[in-house]
């Protein structure tokens, strides 16, 4: 065995024993001294791939297909890693040739599933899935995908169906029970869907985030006087705002109820009802009896749809803080906001196109606040608004900076981010531009929502079509602007 050979095998030893990097290491090693093995290629892609270093895996696979065009399983390994690193029409490409050298593949039939749905072909990506049950009637990650494109297709019915069937034969399958929930308070069942999505700790990222604590126990909703209650948030700001309306809740039913939450956070949650000690995550030790996160709350008091503690404004602007907001008093003052975290797996279907936007903004009837965080707010001058629209977002240090500026607004017109819940939390009239397939708390088929009474939401007829939500909001806002008296 010549010594690149030896580094290969010796880098597949350590791949297998878990340390990925050192085998990463190896196969450089290895290819340094011949680099015309198409299957080290191939394994510097997989370590490449499990390391998220995506561009790296596309390299690697292309250099094995390039040694050897019939390696099937490097063909179909660079589709999925085409698709990850957001290259979706390379990945189809990919993914097609992958199935024409095994077309009984149900693995590279979901590679290629997933593919065209990130490319935007939703019968092929059905029509692959679909195939590949065929080929393999219990894959639950074929079921779990053709559930979630129907979905998000609008075909809530058959997706919850077929989500219960791959639960049924999957009963430990976590992303399963977790899209389950999704599809189920989407349809507006949220009792069951608050208990599926206790799933959620067993899936993906959070796989071992479920925080525990010796001396204290998880809460389960029971009447605790005289006890300490913990709540923490546990993900994004936009579900911290929305479920921070059960602490009040909660302190009905417990002696104190100390709050952890992120820093961004901690000024608009200080000093709300229900809160004896507010603390930001991972700066303060604490001591209490019970514990219970943001998220599990609706499940612990039994939210149905009827029973939503909907308060119109829970939160509360400090108006201490001093803000400069040029608000002009004679005149309509609209915020907006265009776009989501990009990082956000679903922020290619939830933020719109500023070409798009732009209609919007374009409005005389009212004057525009921009409220867009990121580097997306750049788009304002690079279209020539900068002037026509008062970018407000770049003072922003944290969310009671943004709560005291929607205060002094008239309407906030946003896509789905942590803003439409924070206005819809203060009370404020809030527009939200949803895409076709909403997140599930918005519900299906309804211009209401039962988490915020201010809310109004302008859906997509049709995916993509954001043109005729756009048209809507133009229309209204003249309408808005003409019912305000004086001005």
């Amino acid at each position: 065995m010549n010594r690149a050979t030896e580094l290969h095998e010796q880098g597949i030893a350590l791949a297998r024993s878990g340390d990925v990097r050192g085998a990463l290491r190896l196969f450089d090693a290895a290819l340094e001294l011949d680099s015309n093995q198409p299957v080290w290629h191939f394994n510097r892609g997989l370590s490449c791939q499990r390391l998220g270093r995506l561009d790296a895996a596309v390299v690697a696979y292309q250099n094995a297909v390039r040694l050897e065009p019939g390696f099937f399983d490097a063909w179909s390994n660079l589709c999925a890693a085409l698709k990850a690193a957001g290259k979706s029409g390379s990945a189809v490409e990919a993914g097609l040739r992958a199935i024409q050298l095994n077309p009984e593949s149900a693995g590279a039939l979901i590679n290629l599933g997933n593919a065209q749905k990130a490319f935007g072909d939703w019968p092929g990506a059905e029509g692959a899935y679909r195939r590949a049950l065929v080929l393999e009637p219990g894959n639950p990650r074929a079921g779990l995908n053709l559930a979630n494109t129907l979905r998000e297709d609008g075909r809530l019915p058959e997706a919850v169906a077929l989500l219960r069937e791959v639960v049924r034969r999957s009963p430990d399958f976590a992303e399963a029970h977790r899209d389950l929930a999704f599809a189920l308070l989407l349809s507006g069942n949220l009792p069951e869907g608050w208990r599926e999505n206790e799933w959620r700790w067993k899936t993906g990222d959070l796989v071992g985030a479920q925080r525990s604590y010796p001396s204290a126990s998880a809460w389960t909703g029971e009447e605790i006087p005289g006890r300490t209650l913990f709540l923490y948030t546990e993900q994004g700001y936009g579900d911290a705002i929305q479920f921070f309306r059960y602490v009040r809740l909660a302190a009905q039913r417990a002696g104190r109820v100390i709050v952890e939450c992120q820093p961004a956070l901690r000024r608009l949650f200080d000093g709300c009802e229900g809160i004896s000690q507010l603390v930001v995550r991972g700066e303060h030790s604490v001591v209490f009896d019970f514990f219970a996160p943001f998220l599990s709350l609706p499940n612990l008091f039994g939210t149905e749809l009827e029973t939503v503690p909907a308060t119109v404004s829970y939160l509360q602007a400090d108006r201490g803080i001093e803000v400069g907001v040029p608000v002009d008093p004679a005149r309509v003052n609209v915020g907006v906001v265009w776009a989501g975290n990009p990082s956000h797996l679903n922020d290619a279907r939830r933020s719109v196109p500023f070409e798009s936007f732009r209609r919007i903004l374009e409005s005389e009837s009212v004057q525009f606040y921009s409220l867009q965080a990121g580097t997306r707010g750049e788009e304002l001058k690079r279209a020539g608004l900068g002037e026509r629209v008062v970018d407000l977002a770049t003072g922003f240090t944290d969310f009671a900076d943004t709560a005291v500026v929607i205060d002094r607004l008239d309407l906030v017109v946003t896509v789905d981010t942590s803003v439409a819940h924070l206005a819809g939390a203060l009370g404020k009239p809030v527009w939200l531009l949803l895409p076709f397939a909403p997140d599930w708390r918005w519900l299906l088929g309804r211009e209401t929502s039962p988490w915020y009474p201010s809310l109004r939401l302008f859906r997509q007829p049709v995916r993509g079509g954001w043109g005729a939500v756009v048209g809507r909001i133009v229309a209204e806002l003249d309408r808005f602007a003409s019912d305000r008296p004086g001005r």
